[in-house]
């Protein structure tokens, strides 16, 4: 049945499903048809004038429809945003390892069945490895970048297992109905296939029941990217018009002799005025000139303090792009003056976040074994798992630990209580 229905979506538009195409987005996905506070017709001049994008500089053109295929355009070109997402897709994608449970006989087929997965899983032949922990990467490249993420398992034509898992443009994924929400696929000539929700996997940051699409990390900062990238300009144009540091040569004329008449006094001044330009060009980086004190030398341009205002505005766009795509800026290297406990507080947030979204991160990948295992007859069950993060706080974790445990200690030899609400108290029993 999946093989069917996917030959009939592949051949729709007489070409295979594209994983990325310039077509409206679905309804719904939580942000409207344009950037807001800035039109079309803007956006592509700024796109076009200051490097993001353009039809004279990439083909590139932001129609109002094609919101993933900018994202992901912001995300290649732009460096505070290529960073951002970079750094939240190796938060989560630390890692991996997948454990099995069942029965003796059934983990050892099923640790055979998994392992052939791995090598063919992947929609990309030639990249060897984990298909399943590389297909992970890609989960969480996509989700940090448009805020979904989609794809169909591709069954052999038997029936007997899955072939690859095909990765699916989820921006063109429309979403219909009411309590009970069925996906269907958008053709480019308009068309809607419903999905199959057996073989389909979807994935969004933050969906609801009005947004099943989820939401769109970067919907906040297309705008706030463009101003940066005009400020950037800005500045060249403020620091080129300021000029490289040059020596303004400031020569004071002499006096005038009382025998000297006009003619003869310019003639003087002028031959004066050429000796010592000619000294000057004529200076090597080891030689000295020695004038009378009626020379002045000065350096002019690039005075200290001159750019302070500029690197104070710019880094509190950066800082708002940074925001916008939910991170704190000591996460990459934008800290300002943070404390040590407030950043702690902070990688404890952002733990709590990444683990989270590990979570989907790990239903991804069992959905694909435990799929795989079933249409094999294998009940075994397999769990997927990501390594924590490295806790840079972690010996001060460990002492105020050891604090606990000591406190705890004295409350049960005072009597204060038993060694069970102990257990209790340190966790090892709930």
């Amino acid at each position: 049945m999946f093989k069917s229905l996917l030959n009939k979506l592949l051949s729709s538009d007489k070409h295979p499903i594209p994983v990325t195409s310039a077509v409206r987005s679905s309804p719904g996905a939580g942000s409207s048809d344009t950037i807001p506070l800035s039109p079309i017709s803007q956006l592509n001049k700024l796109t076009g004038k200051y490097g993001l994008g353009g039809a004279m500089q990439t083909g590139f053109i932001y129609t109002g429809y094609n919101r993933a295929d900018f994202y992901r355009f912001l995300r290649d070109r732009i460096p505070i945003v290529s960073s951002a997402v970079w750094t939240w897709k190796n938060l989560c994608a630390t890692p991996q390892k997948s454990t099995i449970y069942g029965g003796e006989s059934e983990v050892a087929a099923a640790r055979r069945i998994v392992q052939d997965l791995e090598k063919r899983i992947h929609p990309n032949p030639f990249l060897r490895g984990n298909g399943v922990a590389r297909l992970c990467e890609d989960f969480f490249l996509e989700l940090f970048t448009t805020g979904s993420f989609a794809g169909v398992i591709v069954p052999f034509a038997d029936g007997s297992g899955i072939d690859y898992f095909h990765q699916l443009d989820a921006s063109r994924i429309v979403w219909k109905g009411q309590g009970r929400i069925e996906a269907y696929w958008e053709s480019e000539n308009g068309n809607l296939f419903p999905l199959p929700k057996d073989a389909l996997f979807f994935s969004a940051l933050s969906s609801d029941i009005k947004n099943p699409g989820g939401i769109e990390p970067m919907s906040s900062i297309p705008f706030v990217v463009a101003i940066e990238q005009m400020m950037l300009e800005d500045m060249a144009r403020s620091a080129h018009n300021a000029g490289n540091p040059r020596m303004h040569i400031r020569i004071t004329p002499p006096d005038r002799f009382d025998t000297e008449g006009d003619a003869e006094y310019i003639d003087r001044v002028n031959s004066y005025f050429d000796d010592t330009v000619n000294q000057f060009c004529k200076l090597e980086a080891d030689e000295n000139l020695f004038t009378w004190g009626d020379v002045e030398v000065k350096i002019v341009g690039a005075e200290p303090g001159r750019s302070s205002v500029w690197k104070i505005h710019r880094e509190q766009v950066i800082e708002d792009v940074i925001t916008g795509l939910k991170l704190f800026p000591w996460a990459l290297g934008r800290s300002h003056g943070t404390t040590k406990n407030w950043v702690e507080s902070q990688f404890n947030i952002l733990m709590q976040i990444v683990d989270s979204i590990q979570e989907a991160g790990a239903v991804f990948a069992d959905w694909l074994r435990t799929t795989e295992l079933r249409m094999k007859g294998n009940l075994a069950v397999p769990k997927h798992q990501f390594a924590p993060n490295q806790d840079p706080f972690q010996l001060d974790r460990r002492k105020a630990q050891e604090i606990h445990f000591r406190t705890v200690h004295e409350k049960v030899k005072t009597g204060y209580i038993t060694k069970l609400q102990a257990e209790q108290e340190l966790g090892i029993i709930s």
